[in-house]
Order: C-alpha cells, then structure tokens, then sequence
C-alpha cells in the first residue's frame, strides 16, 4: 500500500511540474502580427496581357506555404497601362516576420504566344495597422518563361 501511495504523489509530482513548464513556455512565445490584407498593381509596359491568358500570383512562405493568392482568367492588361489594385485572397498563415524570407510566385498561363512585360507594386496590410510595399521592374512573362518566384525581402521600397 505504501508503495502505491508513494508512486501515486510521484506521478503527482512530475506532471505538475510538466504542466507549469508548459505554461510557462507559452506565455513567452511572442506573436507576429498577421497578414490582414493585401494587393496587387500591375503596371504593363511595351507588352501587356491577353484577356485569354491566365495570372496566378501567390504569397509564399519561407517553407513554400501559401499565404495569400490572386486568380485571374478573361482580364486584359493593355500595353502601357496600369491595373487596378488586384486584391489577394488569404489563403493560410503569413506574418511580418514571413517577409524576410517570403517570395512572390507569378505564373501566366498564356494563350498561344502570349508575352508580357510589367513593374509589379505589392502593398501588404498586418493585423497591428502596419504597411508593407514591395516593388519589381520589367518582370518578363512568356509561353517559354511563364513562371518567375520574386524574393520579398530585396524589393522593399
């Protein structure tokens, strides 16, 4: 009986101590604050988009998690035109810390021979009111190159 009652307050014991270690753990893990929101702006220049190729734009975390993604099918982007901001559908966790390792993944799905050359301007919005732009110049898409993986971290204006 004495050896059941000392291995019962043994038991006790350590998963107290493992309790409070593990509360004490997180209340110290620190929180990034999230993305919120996010757009897109595609400046074309001597070359714009066909409304029948497909753009695909995603977010991408260090780990190639995605964030946050943009769709577009049946939109045209006329030579020498700006966009409109393209808004970004969140599609997973990303925060500020995200962002020095972070990339930008663009993908046309072109329509025959489509090509098409742009500066792209991201503006990134956290959960703690902050806001982050990023900016590339003549970004070149085509139906030998339509993917390119842009680095966050470089393109901060």
């Amino acid at each position: 009986m004495r050896t059941v009652v000392v291995v019962l307050a043994a038991a006790v014991a350590i998963g107290a101590s493992g309790c409070g270690a593990t509360r004490a753990t997180t209340s110290q893990t620190r929180a990034f604050p999230t993305l919120t929101s996010a757009t897109a702006t595609f400046v074309s220049t001597d070359h714009g988009k066909d409304a029948d190729s497909a753009l695909t734009v995603q977010l991408l975390r260090s780990n190639a998690e995605i964030g946050a993604e943009i769709r577009s099918v049946g939109t045209k982007f006329d030579d020498h035109s700006s966009s409109a901001p393209l808004a970004f559908s969140m599609a997973g966790p990303f925060t500020k810390n995200d962002i020095d390792a972070g990339q930008l993944r663009i993908r046309l799905t072109p329509d025959g021979d489509d090509d098409w050359t742009f500066d792209l301007h991201l503006t990134m919005r956290f959960s703690d009111g902050a806001t982050r732009n990023f900016m590339w110049r003549g970004v070149r898409l085509d139906h030998t190159n339509p993917e390119r993986v842009l680095t966050l971290d470089p393109a901060r204006t």
